[in-house]
């Protein structure tokens, strides 16, 4: 199919635009080439796209009737679908990282390696360039908390000591900004980013009341949060490199409440996801970011994706292999495809070692699980073979 040119995006994207607010959703790129095809436009050498075929107004005109036609007589493509957006393309920060010569990203570490104590609440986040997952761990004894890595070239945990450690323990409030090439972290009153190379937590300035860190977007190059109550009210991103907050303005009203998120690239959304309790039913929103616009789901969402407690919300990741976004609670493995508006259980523990805390490694295309203090070796999962991998400790029996 040839390439869609940039008069075809234009009116893709308001086609899009007046969609949000339709009561139902269509392939509007799709669209934007029939009538483009229908009706041909042309431009002059060094000047804008001008109509050829079709004065401008009767052109309008014309499109309008044929959506309005398109619509009633069913000839769109009308369900629960979102249109697949563009490929995001993630901002260069230098080189992926590659696993160096002689190295086996497939052999497990040391069985009986020093490694972090996983309690509850805690968060993990992969570092793209480096090829590491960061962990920031609660300590048994109470004591500040501390920054472990895992090498997923050589399957090995490290405990990084780095000038200062954060000052709280940081509940599920990690996310790895990749324009900052940092991971950014909030005490609960006080935001810091880790710079991994220089092994150190720069303090930064305060965050707003209540927000908990979501996910990172590629397109804005910012983190989005959100607050912490039941029922969520406030959208944010935030600048790590400026320390700036701003708050998303929503175009139809609060979105269902947060409790964990991560960021679709195949629809270009935030899917957010709350499970039962406090006498509210499970939800899922997803989030347009440009727009401020929310929608919810028609999809039958599996058995509750948690405990039920808020310290063990499940853990979200984007599969960049099969445009997933990806949900584990230490029981299931949960697949949501969003343009398809469909779910899918891809895993279980009864046939393998599901984790509760997970990262995406983009190198080797899998997801990989640690969180032996749960009871579960460190694995890694191929979402598209579906076999499981140990990583680090015993064999999975």
């Amino acid at each position: 199919m040839a390439e869609r040119d940039r008069f075809e995006l234009d009116l893709a994207a308001a086609l899009r635009a007046y969609l949000e607010e339709a009561p139902t959703e269509v392939r509007p790129t799709e669209l934007a080439r029939q009538f483009a095809t229908a009706y041909p436009h042309g431009r002059t050498t060094f000047g804008p796209w001008r109509l050829v075929a079709v004065p401008r107004r009767a052109w309008v005109l014309l499109l309008l009737a044929g959506l309005l036609a398109a619509l009633v007589g069913g000839t769109l493509f009308v369900g629960s679908q979102l249109q697949r957006r563009l490929p995001v393309v993630v901002p260069p920060i230098g080189q992926l990282y590659e696993c160096p010569p002689g190295s086996n990203p497939d052999k497990p570490g040391p069985a009986d390696q020093a490694r972090p104590a996983f309690f509850s609440g805690e968060r993990i986040v992969f570092d793209r360039r480096a090829g590491r997952v960061v962990a920031v761990t609660s300590t048994p004894d109470g004591l500040a908390p501390e920054t472990w890595t895992f090498d997923l070239c050589t399957n090995t945990w490290t405990q990084m000591h780095p000038d200062r450690e954060l000052p709280d323990f940081v509940m599920g409030q990690l996310v790895y900004d990749v324009h900052a090439d940092a991971t950014i972290a909030s005490d609960g009153t006080r935001m810091w980013a880790y710079d991994l190379d220089a092994n150190t937590w720069i303090q930064k300035g305060l965050a707003p009341p209540g927000v908990a860190l979501g996910a990172y977007d590629p397109v804005s190059g910012l983190v989005v949060a959100a607050n912490t109550l039941i029922d969520a009210i406030d959208l944010w991103t935030y600048d790590v490199e400026t320390d700036a907050w701003t708050q998303i303005r929503q175009a139809n009203g609060p979105p269902c409440a947060y409790w964990a998120s991560a960021y679709d690239a195949s629809v270009d959304r935030w899917v957010t996801y709350r499970g039962a309790g406090w006498g509210k039913e499970k939800a899922m929103c997803l989030i347009d970011l440009r727009t401020g616009a929310w929608s919810g789901t028609r999809a039958v969402t599996p058995p509750d994706l948690s405990t039920g407690f808020y310290l063990l919300v499940p853990s979200v990741v984007y599969d960049e292999a099969t445009e997933r976004t990806v949900f584990s609670d230490g029981r299931q493995l949960a697949a949501y495809d969003a343009t398809a508006d469909r779910w899918e259980i891809l895993a279980e523990a009864e046939a393998g070692p599901v984790p509760l805390l997970m990262a995406y490694d983009p190198l080797h295309r899998r997801l990989v699980g640690v969180g032996q203090d749960y009871g579960r070796p460190d694995v890694a999962f191929d979402p598209v073979t579906r076999q499981w991998m140990v990583l680090e400790g015993d064999p999975v029996p």
